[in-house]
């Protein structure tokens, strides 16, 4: 029983060191005044820049900083070639410099370190026109990513503008024959406003398809005495009650809409960030 209660005693003993550790990193700020001056001027040249806890690796090793005098990020700068199974890491990389120039370091035939151009020599057989640089893009699910096309001849900055960073860049360098494998973000295209669910659902089909539906609709709306008075031959007048809607009787789907059109159009498999809401309280 002596032997026991020790047993129970040192037991209770690490539980407590442990969970008096665990408190001590759930006290750890999220975010440092200095991540906060860097979103500050990252989001003046149009860039959301987000960060992660303190205690994560990639926040560690992110050497980011911005230069007052000069209006300008010197970027931790993170470059993954997939073909050759290598990556880079990058430190105080200046936003006006251009891809191009960033790459040359890297896989230009005669200018890159030899040491490097031996481990991309896959990269280095290639004319720059033959390469293509990714950005993937965050907020997104786990089983939608999309990445964003970068211009080879644009800078840094200009490159970053309009997207969102978590923590630094991090740019894939892709070959021709792999391009298919990063499917790029882009807007849907929007249906014809005044279709309903029926018809939208065919939209894509075949052309038969798609007048066979359109026809029963407009007999759907003769027969709708709610519909009769805004209908004429043609059908080119079946969506009036639609729009003669107050915001009152607005259907569920058309306030969405609406919603959506006032927030910016969101991409199916993108996750809403309600962080973003809070950036621009504090930016007021």
């Amino acid at each position: 029983m002596a032997l026991l209660s020790d047993y129970r005693f040192l037991e209770d003993t690490g539980r407590f060191s442990d969970s008096a550790t665990r408190d001590n990193l759930i006290r750890t700020p999220r975010t440092t005044a200095k991540a906060r001056r860097l979103a500050a001027h990252a989001r003046k040249m149009n860039i959301t820049l987000r960060f992660l806890p303190v205690t994560f690796t990639k926040s560690k090793e992110n050497s980011t900083f911005f230069i007052q005098k000069e209006k300008r990020f010197l970027w931790h700068l993170k470059l993954i070639f997939p073909q050759s199974n290598t990556e880079f890491s990058k430190r105080s990389v200046s936003d006006d410099k251009s891809l191009i120039q960033i790459l040359t370091a890297y896989i230009h035939p005669t200018e890159s370190d030899p040491v490097t151009r031996q481990k991309l020599k896959m990269y280095v057989n290639y004319p720059f026109n033959h390469l293509k640089v990714f950005l993937k893009a965050e907020g997104r699910k786990a089983n939608s990513v999309r990445y964003h096309e970068l211009d080879l001849e644009k800078s840094l900055r200009e490159n970053l503008s309009g997207k969102t960073l978590i923590e630094y860049p991090v740019l894939h360098v892709v070959l021709t024959d792999y391009w298919k494998d990063y499917p790029l973000k882009g807007a849907a295209e929007p249906a014809p406003a005044c279709m309903s669910s029926a018809t939208r659902n065919v939209w894509m089909d075949q052309e038969g398809q798609k007048e066979e539906v359109e026809e029963k609709e407009v007999v759907a709306a003769k027969d709708s005495p709610h519909i009769q008075e805004s209908y004429r031959p043609g059908g080119t007048n079946i969506c009036t009650r639609a729009r003669e809607m107050t915001p009152e009787t607005e259907a569920p789907q058309e306030k969405r809409a609406k919603r959506g059109a006032e927030d910016g159009e969101q991409e199916e498999g993108e996750i809403i960030d309600s962080s973003d809401e809070e950036d621009r309280n504090e930016s007021q």
